[in-house]
C-alpha cells in the first residue's frame, strides 16, 4: 500500500468519472435530507427524525469508511460501512414509506433516497460478498 493514496478521497478522485459522479450522487442525496430536517405541521414547526438518522449514518460510513481504507485499502470491503451504518435509516424510511407515512416534499425525497442508498446498498453487498469470497 506504499503507493495507494493517501486518503480515501483521494482514491476515490483516481477512479473513473461515472464512479466519481456516482459518490456526487450519494453525497447529494444524503446532504439532501438536511434541507427537509425541520418541517412545519399544525402551526409547530417540527424537526424530521429520518434527515438526523440519514446524515448521521451517512457521516459515520463515510468515517467509518476511511479508517477502514488506512487499515485495508481500496478494496471491495470498504462497502461493509455502508451496510453497518446506512440499513438501520434505510430500513426505518422504508418501513414508513410502506406505511404512506410521509407527506410531500419528504415523500419525494424518501423515494429518491431509497433509489439511490438501495442501489448503493445491493452493490456494497456484492462487493463484501465477493471480497469474503477472495475478489480484493
Amino acid at each position: 500500500m506504499n503507493d495507494a493514496p493517501a486518503s480515501l478521497g483521494n482514491a476515490i478522485a483516481t477512479q473513473d468519472a461515472f464512479l466519481q459522479g456516482w459518490v456526487m450522487v450519494l453525497v447529494g442525496t444524503h446532504l439532501l435530507s438536511l434541507l427537509l430536517l425541520v418541517y412545519k405541521q399544525d402551526g409547530k414547526f417540527n424537526v424530521r427524525y429520518e434527515s438526523l438518522a440519514i446524515v448521521g449514518s451517512f457521516f459515520v460510513a463515510g468515517a467509518s469508511m476511511s479508517w477502514l481504507y488506512e487499515q485495508v485499502g481500496y478494496v471491495r470491503l470498504l462497502g461493509l460501512a455502508h451496510l453497518i451504518f446506512w440499513t438501520p435509516a434505510f430500513v426505518w424510511v422504508l418501513s414508513r414509506a410502506l406505511k404512506r407515512q410521509y407527506s410531500t416534499p419528504f415523500k419525494q425525497y424518501a423515494y429518491l433516497y431509497l433509489a439511490v442508498a438501495g442501489t448503493s446498498l445491493a452493490i456494497d453487498t456484492l462487493d463484501v460478498v465477493r471480497y469474503l469470497l477472495g475478489d480484493v
